[in-house]
């Protein structure tokens, strides 16, 4: 399978570069730096670029069979998730490629949680007020799409070794959860050929 990694130097995307590598799939990496990347092999493209150029966006997701994000909000006010995630979609649509998952955060609730008022949540809400903002737009610019999409909703990530055990699930996330990079990597690279999760943002955690 032909895919795309955006956010492809950010540690989970490392990781999904590598084990994408080692099953086999032709993989494209979208960075802004080709040096932080640090991995080389045969079936690896690197492009450099912006995912907030559309137009940079179109270019890279043309031709490919599906795409994987970890983009998350940079800078203020937070944008990166949100608007990156658009012009993913908006060429996906264009090029008729169905397949995206991207990485998202425990923190923000969707309708299967049923979790009611919060208190953790209102304190997130409250001090990180433009990324918790870019992570609901995020979510809404899947739900607006046309797309098979994925949203992997994370607790604390770790450096850990994979464990090899992921739990799913719709709630209301522990404080004390967390997961490894590498296990995160590894079920998004199964979405692409999983279809439990279709159109929704599970929670993951080890």
């Amino acid at each position: 399978m032909k895919i795309i990694v955006f956010g492809a130097t950010s540690e989970t995307g490392k990781q999904i570069v590598m084990q994408a590598l080692q099953v086999g799939h032709e993989v494209t990496a979208f960075v802004r730096d080709a040096n932080k990347l640090g991995v080389t092999n045969e079936k690896l493209n690197v492009i450099t670029g912006d995912a907030l150029n559309a137009q940079q966006a179109d270019d890279a997701i043309k031709g490919k069979d599906a795409v994987l994000s970890t983009l998350g909000p940079k800078g203020k006010p937070a944008v990166m998730a949100a608007e990156s995630t658009k012009n993913i979609v908006t060429a996906m649509q264009k090029h008729a490629v169905k397949k995206l998952v991207v990485v998202s955060v425990a923190g923000i609730a969707v309708p299967q949680d049923k979790r009611g008022k919060n208190f953790v949540d209102s304190l997130i809400r409250f001090f990180l007020k433009d990324v918790f903002i870019d992570r609901e737009n995020q979510i809404k610019a899947l739900e607006a799409s046309q797309l098979d999409w994925v949203a992997v909703r994370v607790p604390r990530l770790t450096n850990d070794a994979p464990t090899g055990n992921v739990k799913a699930f719709f709630g209301n996330p522990s404080p004390s959860m967390k997961i490894t990079r590498a296990d995160v990597a590894s079920f998004m690279l199964q979405q692409l050929t999983d279809s439990q999760w279709l159109q929704q943002a599970p929670i993951v955690h080890n």
